[in-house]
Parts: C-alpha cells; structure tokens; sequence
C-alpha cells in the first residue's frame, strides 16, 4: 500500500465513523483493505505448496531407483512431482484465481513439461535410448532444477512493481489498432517480400515442410536477417488480440476484422510451422493477457479457457510432431493421420536422454564451459551484420556431444546449465531464474493498465521458453522492449 493511498483509505474510514457509527467504520475499513491487498499486492507462491512440491520431489528421488528400466524410473518420478505441484497448486489457489497468473508456475509447468510430462503415457522406445544409470543422473538434474525453481520463486519479496519503465500508461483503441497493424506489417513484411507480396502463394507456402520456405533464414545471417528478425513482433499480436477482444465492443467492426485475421494469420503460420514451442507460446500469452485484463476473474470464465488452451496445445503438439518434416499440405493431403503410421503416445522431446550424456562428457573428457554459456546468451540476439565476429555457437554443441547430424538437440537450461558449471551451475541457474519469475510477477497486479499487462504476458512467455533453453532469453524479451519503448514514444 503505497502512503498516498493508505491516506485516503484512512480518511474514508474516518469520514465514514464520524456519520455512521463505529459499527459501519469496521465494514468500510474491511472492504477497502480487502480492495487494497488486491490492487497492490502482486501474485505469489504459497509456503505451504512449496513445502508439498519439495516433498513430492524428495519421494520421487527415493521411489524411482527401485525401479528396473529407465522409462519406469522417469514415470515414478513424473508422477510423484506432478502430485505434488497439483497439491502446490491447490495451495496456490487459495489466494485467488489470479494468483495462479504468475511466471514461476509456468516455468515450474514448462519445465515439467520438457522432461517429465510424457513419461506419464508409456515410452517403451525410451528405453533403448539411455540406460538406468544414465536416466538416473539425468533424473537428478531435473529434480534438483525444479527444487531451485520453487526456492528461487521466494528470493524476492511481492512487492508492487517500482521502475518507471515498467509502470505504463494505459492505451487508448486507436493506438492498440495502430500498434496492432505496425507490428504485423514489420513481422510479416520480409516474407511477402520474398513471394512478391503474393497473399495466397504466402499461405501455399506455409503449408510446406518446416524450412522450405523462401523466406527461412540461413544458419548464418547476413544484412538480410535484419529483416527476418522483425518477425519477433509477430508474438506481439496475440497478447494485443486478448486485449481488443475483452474490449470487442469499443472497436469499429472493420477494424475488429482486421486484427481478427491478423491474428488467426499468426496462429495459423506458428501451427503450420510446426515448432511447438513457437505454437505454445502464442496461446499461452493470448491466454494469460485475456485473463489477465478481464473486469473480474469467475470460474467460468477463467478455467475453461484455460482447459480449453490446454486441449488445443496438447492436441495441436502431437500432430506438429508428426507433419512438420512433410508439411501440413501433405499430411492432410494424404491422409497421414489416419493412417495408422502416426506414433500412439505422446511423446515430447525425450530431454532426459538428451541431458544423460552431458553428464558423462562434463568434466570427464570435457571441461565446463563456464562464462563462455553467459557471453553466447548475450550476443545471440544481436544480428551478425552488426557483429561481424559473433561466434556461430559454443565451442562444443550438445549435437557434438550425443553425435546428432542434420538436426538439433534440446537438453532445456539444466543441461546448458550443466555445461557452464555442473551441479553448481545447475542449481545456481535455477534459482536465478525462480528468483527472476517471481521479480516479474510484481508486475501482474489489478492496478497495472491492461497495456502493462500486455507486457507482463510477454514476459510471461519469454520466461517459458528460457526453461527450453536459456539462450533464448535475450531474444525473446526484445518484443518486450519493443512494447515499453512504443508506449514510451506514443505518451509523449
């Protein structure tokens, strides 16, 4: 409570005793603090469900060595910390529904996601890819990240959000509109200027294999890449869209078509692409901004969204899985998905198996890596025409690592963590990133505009996708900069 704003709640309070009596001083006084806590006070983990997850997270480590394949150990340990984060969560609830909008959970929830998730469906081939001892280790990586997530979350305290930058004005329609078309002209205008701005032969070839696109950039970019990383913006547009519809019925018509199929355009392309973790993040951040800005939080119109978003991402995933090396044109066209040649289980990226041999490589026969993991965290963003001595990459990949040719290999921040300085680094990484989830939560609270809110779901999606690899970080916040730097030059 800030003590401008204690002063007049006070001054209400005792305007209200000297006409009413004492008894109706003690209502007033109980309904402002409880409309105070919920302005000012951000979202934030319960002690209680952090003590149940750490819990589930002990007994997973006792329970899973006394199993005899590796897919059966990683499926005890899923299910033992998967309990326990829905008991967290319950916990969580208690303050409210909006206290379950918050950064920490969906790092907690991605990185479960990315590691342990699938082996709650059964993964037989899982287990001629690593062997126990290798599994266990690997298992030990991901227990000990998500122990350090959940106690880095409490490193800092729910205080309201103070920077300038981060405290924005609200927006008006006309500058959403505006906004909304700037942002979809600069994401999308190197790819209609590589089909001559063809709108139709733009679709056609969306609906080819993941890379076959004219527009698809090379490993190393060139004063062209410049153009293609503007396609950053197009993660602006959904949080936006979640804003316009909560305001649907102060827009023109014609300008709500517009941004509607601008939208399902964005959709549709990340669907298309078949990168997952592109797909996800559209949904989730349309998601968090439309609950985020509604006028009043219910259960109906918060967890079935919620089921809903979570139905489409999971059934969306599967199928991305299976058509994104032949295009969506041919697995429709074909029929593909019911042939029967489809996989029967839901499987993930299988990171455990990724993260095993890291583990035998560091520091046996390789030595960590150390700051050479935060220095390539930092430059990747930044376009090679303007660093014309930006490595390619560290000097050893994860792909050298496992002998993987012709593709790439996900091991999600822990193995990347694991690279730069084992289990210190491990358990350093995820408490900064627990803490930094729970610095960004100060921003989600009911006083922020709904422009701030845009922000924060950003933020929100630049967090989940650094539990997949942390040198994704530095890349996806730039469309949050872009946001606070438009707002910053449309108040003037």
């Amino acid at each position: 409570m800030t003590e401008e704003h204690y002063q007049g709640w006070h001054s209400i309070t005792w305007s209200h005793e000297a006409d009413q009596g004492e008894d109706a001083e003690f209502d007033i006084e109980e309904t402002e603090f409880v409309e105070d806590f919920r302005l000012y006070t951000p979202p934030s983990p319960a002690i209680a469900g952090t003590v149940c997850l750490l819990f589930g997270i002990a007994l997973g480590y006792s329970l899973y060595p006394a199993e005899q394949t590796p897919s059966t150990m990683a499926r005890v340990a899923a299910i033992a910390v998967g309990v326990a984060f829905l008991v967290s969560v319950f916990f969580d609830s208690r303050k409210g529904l909006r206290n379950l909008f918050r950064t920490d959970l969906l790092c907690l929830i991605g990185l479960y996601g990315l590691t342990l998730a699938e082996f709650l469906f059964p993964q037989e081939k899982f287990d001629d890819m690593v062997d126990t001892v290798g599994v266990a280790n690997a298992l030990n990586v991901v227990l000990v990240g998500i122990a350090g997530l959940a106690i880095g979350r409490h490193l800092v305290a729910p205080k309201p959000v103070r920077s300038r930058w981060l405290t924005l004005d609200e927006i008006s329609n006309q500058t959403l509109f505006w906004g909304f078309i700037l942002s979809a002209f600069l994401a999308y205008l190197y790819m209609l200027m590589s089909v001559n701005f063809d709108p139709i032969l733009l679709i056609e070839e969306m609906l080819g294999p993941r890379f076959s696109q004219p527009w698809s950039r090379g490993r190393i970019g060139g004063w062209g890449s410049l153009l293609t990383e503007l396609n950053l913006l197009s993660y602006v547009i959904p949080p936006l869209m979640a804003v316009v519809w909560n305001r649907r019925q102060t827009f023109p018509v014609w300008q709500l078509a517009i941004m509607t199929s601008i939208f399902s355009l964005v959709i549709f392309q990340a669907f298309a692409g078949g990168t997952r973790n592109v797909f996800i993040a559209h949904i989730a951040t349309f998601l968090m901004s439309y609950l985020l800005t509604l006028p009043r939080n219910t259960v109906r119109n918060t967890i079935l969204p919620i089921l809903a978003a979570g139905f489409i991402a999971v059934y969306g995933s599967y199928h991305m899985l299976e058509f994104r090396t032949m295009g969506l044109r041919n697995y429709v066209t074909n029929q593909v998905y019911a042939s029967g040649e489809t996989r029967e289980t839901l499987a993930v990226d299988y990171n455990l198996a990724a993260i095993a041999p890291l583990l035998d490589v560091f520091p046996e026969s390789q030595e960590f890596l150390g700051f050479e993991v935060i220095s390539w965290s930092l430059v990747r963003p930044i376009p090679r025409a303007l660093f014309p001595g930006k490595p390619e990459g560290l000097s050893i990949s994860i792909e050298d690592i496992v002998g993987a040719e012709g593709y790439t290999i996900a091991t999600t921040y822990l193995g990347e963590s694991y690279m730069m300085a084992g289990w210190l680094g491990v358990i350093g990484m995820s408490l900064f990133f627990g803490a930094l989830a729970a610095w960004w939560n100060r921003m989600a609270m009911r006083q922020q505009s709904d422009y701030a809110l845009v922000v924060y779901a950003l933020g929100f999606f630049a967090a989940g996708i650094t539990m997949r690899s942390m040198f994704w970080l530095t890349t996806a916040i730039l469309p949050v900069i872009a946001l606070i730097v438009f707002r910053k030059f449309t108040s003037r």
